[in-house]
């Protein structure tokens, strides 16, 4: 599909609502996906087209966690080391996946995503220093390399994954997990571009207008900090879930109405 001016402001305006809904609550890449399906782009493009918002909003967030200097960066790199190998396996695997693979596999993670929204990892305010203070172990280094492998292969939902892993495996406070895990998000996702864009399967105007939107939406989100409307941005999260569902497989076609529309 041709890039118009509608269609770079519908990216731009959808951006915008992913990223103030990823910062009341979570869920809102679920959004991209069905923005891209409804735009036409085949399966494996959705998925190698939205690493690039992830990309943008994750160094935008990256810079904001620095100035408020809670984001430890000699641990942070070092968990990003296995989690960056898994990513390039990940990315690798996706990049030679069929579509129906990964139409499947995203189905499965959508599923799991409405598990998740509903998740409260909030609850865990203070940091567990005895945690913090241990080198990178075994068991650490193959739980991010699992991760980069599952965030490298279908990206969606793994910052739940990272949030269980900082708080669980790491002893990190909620705060310090979400500076870690934007940073990590950074790194991995950087490979994983380059294993897509050399595949050349990733539509780059759609990814960064997309990606400009996201982290307008995230700046306001956290500059208002509206806390009221987060249970209902994930009742609004898990209809958008359904919906991209349904999309996935032809039950509801937006396609031809955004074809009409735009």
């Amino acid at each position: 599909m041709t890039l118009t001016l509608p269609i770079a402001i519908l990216l731009i305006v959808s951006g915008l609502i992913v990223g103030f809904i990823n910062t009341l609550s979570a869920g809102g890449t679920a959004i991209s996906i069905s923005i891209y399906l409804a735009l036409g782009l085949p399966v494996d493009v959705v998925n190698a087209t939205n690493r690039v918002g992830v990309l943008i909003q994750s160094i935008s967030s990256s810079i904001t966690y620095h100035s408020k200097k809670v984001l430890d960066y000699k641990k942070a790199l070092l968990l990003a080391i296995p989690t960056t190998i898994g990513a390039f396996i990940g990315a690798q695997m996706a990049a030679h996946a069929t579509a129906t693979v990964i139409k499947y596999t995203l189905l499965c993670v959508l599923i799991l995503m409405i598990i998740f929204l509903f998740y409260k990892p909030q609850k865990l305010a203070t940091d567990n220093i005895e945690k913090i203070d241990k080198k990178l172990s075994i068991k650490q280094f193959l739980v991010y390399l699992m991760i980069g492998i599952y965030g490298g292969f279908i990206q969606v939902g793994t910052g739940f994954f990272l949030i269980m892993a900082g708080v669980s495996c790491v002893g990190y406070s909620l705060v310090k997990t979400n500076a870690s895990k934007v940073f990590i998000m950074l790194i991995y996702t950087i490979v994983s571009i380059g294993v897509f864009a050399q595949k050349g399967i990733i539509r780059w105007d759609f990814g960064v207008l997309h990606g400009i939107g996201c982290v307008i939406g995230s700046v306001s989100g956290t500059l208002l900090g509206i806390k009221k409307g987060a249970t209902f941005v994930k009742w609004i999260s898990v209809c958008v879930i359904i919906l991209t569902a349904l999309m996935l497989f032809n039950i509801i076609d937006l396609k031809s109405i955004f074809g009409q529309m735009i």
